[in-house]
């Protein structure tokens, strides 16, 4: 039987905050996904052809094309692909006046006189080259053997002289002879030797391979093919610079193409983007934030968080692959949301000063910025507390004096003090203590730039740096900072975003948390910047103050 073998903290001021922005707009600035690339599918189609990083590495591999120079591409497929030729292993290069580009299996030259791709006698040119003792010591491969009797004789005779050296193994021979196109597909056999534990057949072009017993490789009694192609790189018979693997280099136009879950989407929702290609040299940005990428089914996915608040109409997606750029409108649709008006009493109206809140918000942003490292959920969200739902996502809110208005951005949960508030996912907490407006709060990071943050604890149960799992005590329903009552809020963010929590608790995203691998817009290894909270109150106290939320 013959087969082939592929062997292949508390007190911070307003300048620690700034100094936080500084940060955070220096990694968004460096988002550049430097990394290494990750490989999403092994290979994909470039302009006419194909590109494989089997052989490769991560993000780099060989093309096979069709061109003015040499159609590969085409000759790759018609002697049969990767079960005949084996992946590509080298760029193209010059060998012996030819354009060749060297396989696993086979090493093709073009000839341009026949306009037609032919396989090279790479076990003749090893012979020329001088490797035939380092095939004997290392390989096994019998060495070159001239046959004097096929001097002077037609090509006929020579033939059957080189068959001849089947002979002494019927299985090798049945296996060589059982390819019908033998002779341009392997050459005339050279040689034979039983070396024991294996029994081998040089060919011009291919060798043939009996072992005596079991191997990982081959069964007792089974005939394979070794890796020609293999064997001359390994030799060294190439040239380095051409068996270095590359980028793929252009895109095809289909590679730009993408699809959005839900279109239009409205305000609030969790976005998913599917990419139609694979590449590793893909970047994926919305208003300047590049966004990370998960593998699934060969092709890329994404996630974009739109706010309770984003304006209604196209919002744009840029799509960088191998040096082309396509834009794709998001269309935000408005939502349905609620509206109150609410009045806070003179001795609390410091806490709607603008400024309270915008220092707040950025030591919150800071953190729900970071992409720290692939999705740790492993399903749904649960909701972390048990309770009446209040006050819903995207609220609209007018607090007077003044008329400040005010966004609700999470879910409320009305419950007991001291009821239980349990992680809705697995994730990391990144901060877990008190905030002026937010009161006792614990936010986590669930991996791929998806955070979630219960606010107005009584108790807080967990540290920063924490690993929890689904379920996990958090700590316990309070009425700590802006709040009049025991509740909980909880949010979720996606991209920077707070985005509705309800999406969460029946939605899993599975394309992007069952990723077969991940491209990460910062390095996954470096642990995010953790800052110095803004002050908790003027007199350190958490305010008990404005209605739930």
């Amino acid at each position: 039987m013959a087969r082939f073998l592929i062997r292949s903290r508390i007190g911070a001021t307003a300048l620690s905050i700034a100094l936080i922005l500084v940060l955070v707009s220096g990694a968004r600035a460096s988002d550049s996904q430097d990394t290494v690339p990750a490989t999403c599918a092994s290979d994909f189609a470039i302009p006419d052809g194909w590109f494989y990083t089997q052989t490769g590495g991560q993000g780099v591999g060989f093309a096979v094309r069709d061109d003015a120079d040499a159609r590969f591409w085409t000759a790759f497929q018609e002697l049969g692909g990767i079960p005949v030729v084996g992946y590509p292993i080298s760029q193209r290069f010059q060998q012996h006046g030819f354009t060749v580009q060297a396989f696993q299996k086979l090493v093709l030259q073009w000839n341009p006189g026949a306009d037609r791709a032919n396989a090279a006698n790479t076990l003749d040119n090893l012979y020329h080259a001088g490797f035939d003792p380092w095939l004997a010591s290392f390989r096994q491969v019998p060495p070159h053997q001239a046959l004097p009797e096929d001097a002077g004789q037609p090509f006929e005779t020579v033939t059957a002289n080189h068959l001849a050296l089947l002979d002494p193994n019927p299985d090798i021979r049945s296996a060589f002879l059982a390819e019908p196109d033998w002779l341009t597909r392997f050459g005339l056999p050279i040689a034979y030797q039983d070396f024991g534990a294996v029994r081998v057949v040089r060919a011009q072009r291919v060798v043939l391979q009996q072992w005596v017993t079991d191997t990982p490789w081959a069964r007792a009694g089974e005939v394979i093919f070794a890796n020609s192609g293999d064997l001359a790189r390994e030799a060294g018979l190439f040239p380095e610079s051409a068996v270095t693997a590359g980028p793929p280099g252009a895109a095809v136009p289909t590679d730009l193409d993408l699809t959005l879950e839900p279109s239009p989407a409205v305000q609030g929702s969790t976005v998913l983007v599917r990419l139609v290609s694979g590449r590793p040299d893909v970047r994926l940005s919305m208003d300047g934030r590049v966004l990370p990428l998960a593998c699934a089914d060969g092709a890329w996915r994404a996630l974009v968080g739109l706010a309770a608040d984003a304006q209604p109409g196209a919002r744009q997606l840029q799509l960088d692959v191998g040096g082309q750029t396509k834009v794709t409108d998001l269309e935000v649709a408005a939502g349905t949301f609620p509206h109150i008006e609410l009045t806070v009493g003179d001795e609390i109206s410091h806490l709607l000063d603008p400024a309270t809140a915008a220092e707040e918000r950025a030591f919150v942003q800071a953190l729900i910025d970071q992409v720290s490292g692939p999705p740790l959920w492993t399903g749904s969200f649960g909701i972390p507390s048990t309770g009446t739902p209040t006050s819903p996502y995207g609220q609209r809110r007018v607090f007077h004096p003044g008329a400040v208005s005010y966004l609700h951005e999470g879910a409320d949960v009305a419950a007991p003090l001291g009821t239980l508030v349990a992680a809705p996912a697995a994730g990391r907490v990144v901060w877990a203590g008190p905030l002026a407006i937010r009161g006792n709060t614990v936010v986590l990071d669930h991996g791929f730039g998806v955070y979630s943050t219960v606010v107005h604890l009584d108790r807080i149960d967990v540290t920063a740096g924490e690993s929890v799992a689904p379920g996990q005590a958090l700590g316990t329903v309070g009425s700590t900072g802006r709040s009049t009552g025991p509740h909980l809020h909880w949010e979720v963010q996606v991209a920077g975003v707070a985005v509705d929590p309800a999406v969460w608790t029946w939605r899993d995203f599975t394309d992007i948390r069952s990723g077969s691998g991940y491209l990460l817009p910062r390095d996954p290894t470096a642990p995010p910047p953790v800052p110095g909270p803004p002050p908790a109150s003027e007199s350190g106290v958490p305010p008990d103050d404005i209605p739930a939320g």
